[in-house]
């Protein structure tokens, strides 16, 4: 009897890590003037450029998304600082809002980067 109670112990741990596995979900961006909306190369003060990503496939819940910049084409303000932040906002089941935002005087000709997306399915 102790046998099948460790056993059914051990199927429902099994059943419960398999339930509530992560699962993860990547994908690639390119912010440059080819997309409309895009201003980051222009004008001066704050600009952003925002586009709506759909995860392929959806999540149970809203995943943790993570966003990351890998490189950029741009010109520093009269002291040479470049200004690039990323991030991602509106996080629901099925998508987010990618943001990629300048600020002073700096131009950003373009931006790219990937994402991740963390949770269950």
């Amino acid at each position: 009897m102790k046998l099948r109670s460790v056993f059914a112990l051990f199927a429902l741990v099994l059943l419960a890590s398999v339930a509530f596995a992560q699962s993860i979900e990547t994908g690639e961006f390119t912010a440059s003037p080819n997309q409309e909306g895009y201003s980051l190369n222009t004008g001066k003060g704050d600009r952003v450029y925002i586009e709506t990503i759909a995860f392929d496939k959806g999540f149970s819940a809203p995943p943790q998304v993570h966003v990351f910049l890998s490189g950029f084409d741009a010109k520093g303000d009269e002291t040479g600082t470049v200004r690039v932040h990323v991030s991602a906002s509106k996080v629901t089941k099925t998508g987010f809002t990618l943001r990629v935002k300048t600020w002073g005087d700096g131009v950003v000709g373009s931006a790219w980067g990937c994402w991740m997306a963390v949770g269950v399915r």
